[in-house]
């Protein structure tokens, strides 16, 4: 028993022996493989001789023209480059940067980001990356795509290494597409040329795809190594997000070929401007389109900063790298080329507000409004240089027939009275009867003065007669009248003259000539009658427009009051100004002008422009977008609103403002489409958009977009009545025949008090001759 326990020990200490040894003989294999494979890419990296031919002949086969070479090198690949290369291309001028093995590229020193900026700044378009560390090379891509300080669609030259094809490093491969990564065989003098499989999407790991091999200064296919991959992206898929945002992306339930099935499983198909774009884009580069809308896209739109720097919304989705493209009518503008990349601006858009708009605000002016205020200005101007003309040709004329009179008065005076007895005393004797009777009548007259002021009032003949039944004076006797002198033609005072003697007569018959009011009677002289019938062609002209400018204001709707520039917007303070976005605020803090800044001050926020168009709507805000999108709010409205037939609708509309868009433009806004930050899609979409504007189809498509809703809003405009008569528009006339009540009652207090103050109290008043008053107070003036 004893003999078989020792033998079971000795058992189990054989194959504890055996199982040690076998461990240790796998041990040893594994160690053997891996130092083959280290070795074996040791030699993959090693610097031959021939590499610097092999570059040598790369170089050439490059289809465009180089403008300068940047080459990064380590210290390992430094004694690669010989006289002999920098013979050959030194017409070419070139950036050689030494590389420490120690230096993190994610990071360079200060030196070599200069060096890296200047290479950027010169836009070459060669970049050669003799490294042997994969992983400085990556970092230092990694931080060229990050910053941009690189030219990522630039043509690339690099040593293949499986540690680039990482999968952190796939999203590099899908910018960086013009590479060629060396290879050399090992134990060999074969190199094989290989680059990324663009556009064939990396699923998965990446393998390259080889292109050619070289060995002894020969190709073995001579294909063109840096071939233009995105002319033909071969009908792959590309991603493109997008919202609902007119003139660029509009949604509607009508099949097409851009169907698909939104959030709520319902069937939706996109169209509009920057559709029509993408369709014929696809076309033109063999892909197909897969459109989709973000998270919550409604309320997102072109989406925000997170608390973790990231974005929402369309630009969060362009910039994760789940989407290629973005369609939503992007701004070409400083903050949007910080995060992606845009597009050759493919049309302009006018940006403005959309402001409320007040119906009843002037109504009361309708007076005053057929003329602007500078013809106000000159029709008065020339109202009273014509009354003081009138009034100065008057008097003139006046001064020249009291001229005449003084030099042939006195005698004149004299024979007529001289006449006057002869005939008398003819009378007397052949009419004894009639004499008799004119006695008579006048036995109960007192007295009979007869007086007359000769010119200047320098010199008065009085002629008195008294009552004597002797003496006989053939007089003019007027009841209650001055006894004047009097000639059939040659009168003291000439008839008509009247008119014009006194500066405010003369204005106030001027006036009357204006409105059309005929003179009482035709003014003597010449002078005056030429001067009245010019008068009367200009005030017939005036009239007339001012008739037919009333005409047209009485026939139209009544009068709006709008906002249609910056200073106004501005300026009213009770109206808040907002829109989409932080971007749209600083936009306005930055502006040069004081309007601009102002508005800056009082922007808002706001996400929902249905939210927007409810404030404008109560006439205390302003919402900022494009024209187009204004528009199609607008007849949105409009729709709405005519929809609506009930009592309690029709009440609400009438306290809500009209919708009005400014007229004036902020700026009018270049409009691109988004691409992937340093996306190799650019140089080819760029070249095909500008083709598009020179055929002139942007145009086009935006008129095939807004035609719908331009011929729905002008068929809700031709519904309107245009030419209503209500009492509102005669508020003018009321103000005017009120303010004229007003002011003839104050007058009338002003005579009241003048006639108890100061008439009344004068020590020469007599209420029993106020005449007698009234004739002398006139002689003292």
């Amino acid at each position: 028993m004893f003999l078989c326990k020792k033998q079971h020990v000795l058992l189990l200490f054989l194959l504890k022996t055996l199982e040690i040894s076998a461990q240790l003989s796998y041990q040893a294999k594994k160690k053997s493989v891996r130092y083959q494979g280290i070795m074996n890419r040791f030699e993959e990296t090693l610097p031959p001789i021939d590499l610097e031919i092999l570059l040598m002949d790369i170089l050439p086969r490059m289809k465009s023209e180089f403008n300068c070479l940047a080459i990064f090198m380590d210290s390992y690949h430094d004694t690669l480059f010989q006289s002999l290369f920098y013979q050959k291309f030194n017409f070419i001028p070139n950036f050689k940067i030494l590389v420490k093995d120690s230096e993190d590229l994610l990071s360079p020193n200060f030196k070599t980001l200069s060096v890296i900026e200047r290479i950027r700044k010169e836009g070459c378009s060669t970049y050669i990356l003799l490294i042997s560390n994969a992983i400085q090379v990556a970092r230092f891509l990694r931080f060229g795509d990050r910053y941009r300080v690189i030219d990522t669609r630039a043509k690339f030259l690099l040593l293949h290494d499986w540690r680039l094809f990482h999968a952190d490093y796939h999203y590099l491969w899908k910018k960086i597409v013009n590479v060629i990564f060396i290879r050399r065989y090992v134990n060999s003098d074969r190199y094989e040329l290989s680059t990324v499989p663009f556009p064939v999407p990396i699923r998965g790991a990446l393998v390259p795809r080889r292109i050619d091999t070289w060995r002894r200064g020969k190709f073995q296919t001579n294909l063109d190594l840096f071939h233009d991959k995105t002319s033909d992206l071969q009908g792959q898929t590309l991603s493109v997000v997008t919202f609902e945002h007119v003139p660029s992306v509009v949604k509607s339930s009508i099949p097409s070929q851009n169907e698909t099935d939104d959030e709520q499983g319902e069937s939706v198909a996109y169209g509009g401007l920057e559709i029509e774009v993408l369709q014929t884009l696809a076309s033109a580069m063999n892909f197909r389109p897969n459109l989709y809308e973000s998270v919550n896209s409604a309320s997102e739109q072109w989406g925000r900063v997170q608390l973790n720097g990231s974005f929402s919304g369309l630009l969060g989705e362009i910039c994760s790298g789940r989407a290629e493209i973005a369609l939503g009518n992007l701004y070409y503008t400083p903050y949007h080329l910080q995060i992606l990349d845009l597009s050759t601006p493919y049309t302009t858009q006018c940006l403005t507000f959309l402001t409320p708009e007040s119906l009843s605000d002037n109504s009361w002016k309708t007076l005053i409004l057929p003329f602007h205020k500078s013809m106000w200005i000159a029709v008065l101007i020339v109202l009273l240089l014509g009354g003081f003309l009138f009034y100065s040709l008057a008097n003139f004329h006046r001064y020249l027939e009291k001229k005449d009179y003084s030099k042939s008065g006195a005698s004149k005076i004299e024979m007529k009275v001289s006449k006057e007895n002869t005939a008398i005393n003819y009378i007397k004797k052949k009419t004894s009867s009639f004499l008799y009777l004119l006695r008579r009548l006048c036995v109960d007259q007192k007295k009979i003065d007869m007086e007359m002021r000769l010119h200047e009032g320098t010199k008065n003949i009085y002629f008195n007669y008294y009552k004597s039944p002797q003496k006989l004076t053939k007089v003019k006797i007027e009841k209650k009248k001055k006894v004047t002198i009097s000639e059939d033609s040659d009168s003291i005072k000439s008839q008509g003259l009247y008119l014009f003697e006194s500066l405010q007569n003369s204005i106030l018959y001027t006036f009357g000539m204006l409105i059309l009011v005929s003179l009482p009677k035709i003014p003597t002289g010449w002078a005056l009658r030429i001067l009245s019938g010019w008068w009367w062609i200009y005030c017939l002209l005036v009239a007339v427009s001012y008739r037919a400018s009333l005409t047209a204001i009485l026939a139209n709707p009544v009068p709006r009051v709008t906002i249609d520039t910056l200073e106004q917007l501005a300026e009213d303070n009770s109206v808040l100004c907002g829109g989409w976005g932080e971007q749209n605020r600083n936009f306005f803090l930055s502006s040069l002008d004081a309007a601009g800044q102002k508005i800056g001050r009082k922007f808002e926020d706001v996400p929902n422009a249905q939210e927007a168009v409810d404030r404008i709507m109560q006439g205390r805000f302003a919402y900022y977008e494009n024209i187009y999108f204004l528009q199609f709010l607008s007849q949105n409205r409009k729709v709405s609103g005519h929809k609506s037939n009930s009592t309690n609708d029709h009440q609400e509309n009438n306290s809500e403002k009209l919708l009005h868009i400014m007229k004036d433009c902020s700026i009018n806004m270049p409009i691109s489409i988004g691409l992937q930050k340093n996306s190799p899609l650019k140089p080819r979409v760029d070249r095909f958009l500008r083709r598009v504007i020179e055929g002139g189809l942007v145009k086009k498509w935006l008129n095939d977009v807004m035609l719908v809703i331009l011929t729905e809003e002008a068929s809700l405009d031709s519904e309107e009545v245009k030419a209503l008569m209500n009492l509102k528009k005669l508020y003018g006339a009321i103000v005017a025949l009120f303010g004229g009540y007003v002011i003839s009652i104050l007058a009338l207090l002003v005579e009241l008090c003048v006639w108890y103050c100061f008439v009344q109290r004068d020590p020469n008043y007599d209420k029993y001759a106020r005449d007698l008053y009234y004739k002398k107070a006139a002689l003292r003036q």
